[in-house]
């Protein structure tokens, strides 16, 4: 009896053993697989150490983020083809092109995916997603491609598209800045019309209803333009027409196509004269609730040739988007900064 309590206390004591050398084991590993996670390879150098050849080569690119959009060279001009090919910023590409040739690593970051997020890398498109850049050559190889995290001064997140280690990289300027890709707006020239709001001296409007209207000021110094078509409306205040007027001052249009492709139909128009001789006409095209502009200049005097060629240079054949507020004040109606004179009645 002795004996078989014995090799029974004997078995047990193996069986306790035996489960705690597992247990070891398994923390072990686990602590294996959680300093893997947090493991910081040393790291150093360009992020895209052959960006300048990927760059002399591009002739795509593609930018996801919330949206994204596409962007081609065609004969030396880079365009965006969701906006029929409407030409990029050229400014916009070369700070692209600097900002990413100056990123340098500063050190490696978690590879654990569900960490991504609190980085902003997690995939372009999801909550607390990155930003993808990827370049492509005329065969549609890609010659580089990134992904940008969030900016955390000095630092900015980054990783390479499929891959789950993060890295934090600084600017050739020894800090991150932010570099704001989005939205595909922000790479095209839509604010170009700028007049200059005392450079005006007559407007006249066409609005999609009531009378046509012409406002005027004698000189660039005078604060307020005045009614002078047509005869017998007075203006409810002394300043009631400076908004249609100086509508073309500054203007930032919200999107743009091509004109010969937006169908529509014309639906008012506002011409705008400058001191120095230029004159710029908007023609209003209605597409269902949206309203379009179709600019044309022309120079009235030698001093505003060159002003005239590089409006037309730029706005010729395509059709800008206008916003609430530019329709109202562009187009607005003669009764909402005037009111008619008394009819007389009496015979003649």
């Amino acid at each position: 009896m002795s004996t078989v309590t014995d090799a029974r206390r004997r078995f047990q004591l193996a069986v306790v053993a035996g489960s705690a050398v597992m247990l070891s084991l398994a923390a072990v590993l686990s602590a294996l697989a959680d300093a893997r996670a947090v493991w910081r390879p040393e790291v150093s150098g360009p992020v895209l150490p052959d960006w300048s050849s990927a760059v002399a080569s591009a002739r795509e690119i593609e930018i996801v983020g919330d949206e994204g959009f596409t962007l081609v060279e065609t004969d030396g001009v880079w365009r965006m083809p969701s906006r029929d090919g409407y030409p990029v910023r050229p400014e916009r590409l070369a700070a692209l092109d600097a900002y990413l040739a100056s990123l340098v690593f500063e050190g490696a970051r978690t590879d654990n995916p569900q960490r991504l997020g609190r980085l902003g890398l997690a995939e372009p498109g999801d909550v607390d997603g990155g930003t993808l850049i990827e370049v492509r050559d005329d065969a549609g190889d890609i010659r580089a491609e990134l992904i940008l995290g969030e900016v955390r001064d000095p630092l900015v997140y980054v990783r390479r598209p499929g891959r789950s280690r993060a890295y934090a990289a600084l600017s050739g300027d020894g800090a991150a800045r932010a570099l704001d890709l989005l939205p595909a707006d922000s790479w095209l020239d839509l604010d170009f019309l700028a007049l200059g709001t005392s450079d005006i001296a007559r407007v006249d409007i066409q609005p999609e209803t009531g009378p046509a209207y012409r406002l005027e000021r004698a000189a660039s110094s005078s604060r307020n333009f005045s009614l002078r078509r047509p005869a017998g409306w007075q203006s409810i205040t002394a300043a009631a027409g400076n908004g249609p007027a100086a509508t073309l001052g500054r203007v930032r249009f919200r999107d743009v196509r091509a004109a010969d492709r937006l169908g529509g139909e014309f639906v008012a128009h506002h011409t705008a004269e400058t001191f120095t001789g230029l004159r710029v006409r908007i023609d209003v095209k209605a597409l269902g609730e949206t309203r379009w502009a179709l600019i044309t200049a022309t120079p009235l005097t030698d001093d505003a040739q060159a002003e005239a060629a590089a409006v037309n240079a730029t706005a010729n054949g395509w059709a800008y988007l206008m916003s609430d507020l530019t329709i109202d004040r562009l187009i607005r109606p003669l009764d909402r900064i005037a009111d008619p004179g008394e009819v007389s009645t009496d015979a003649p």
